[in-house]
């Protein structure tokens, strides 16, 4: 009677492991099959993936999580948008024409080159750029310079450079000649 006993919890023990068993690999093939589809949209690389788990088992999840893709397609698309967001970033950033500096938008000169980036408004003293023929933040006309002058039509502006710092000497110190003497 205790020999039988032992055989029958013996056998719901075999049967108990190879259910868990079987669940645990199930559920590994359901992982994989999850896991690389948020990895890739290659079908091949998909079909390869979980044909790996299902013929190796456990070896075969284990030689999966070496072999995946590192990032999932969300973070390779955050990492995209990132990206183009400090590119927009960049690009959108005022520069001088003449010094190709970075400069602020509400720049007016440039702090570099001392070139003329824009013109302030007559009335708000806004910024504004040499195209624009009125003020957006006060709608205020724009006189161009030109139009401003009554000779306007006989002479036309030269167009002005813009001033930049002048480089250090490269002389050497020499002292001033002695003054003329007064008894010769």
């Amino acid at each position: 009677m205790i020999q039988d006993n032992w055989q029958q919890l013996a056998i719901i023990a075999v049967v108990g492991l190879v259910a868990y068993a079987l669940v645990l690999w199930i559920a590994a093939l359901v992982w994989t099959y999850r896991d690389i589809q948020e990895r890739t949209r290659d079908h091949a690389t998909q079909a390869i993936s979980v044909l790996l788990v299902l013929i190796f088992n456990f070896p075969g999840l284990l030689l999966y999580i070496v072999l995946r893709p590192k990032s999932t397609l969300a973070e390779m698309y955050d990492r995209q948008l990132e990206a183009e967001a400090l590119l927009h970033e960049i690009q959108e950033q005022s520069t001088c024409a003449a010094c190709r500096r970075k400069v602020e938008a509400d720049f007016i000169v440039c702090p570099y080159c001392r070139a003329t980036l824009r013109t302030a408004c007559d009335d708000c003293g806004k910024p504004l750029m040499s195209s624009w023929v009125l003020c957006p933040f006060c709608g205020t006309n724009r006189v161009s310079p030109v139009a401003a002058r009554p000779d306007a039509a006989a002479t036309v502006p030269a167009p002005v450079a813009p001033a930049r710092p002048k480089p250090g000497s490269t002389a050497r110190y020499t002292p001033p000649a002695a003054p003329p003497s007064i008894d010769a």
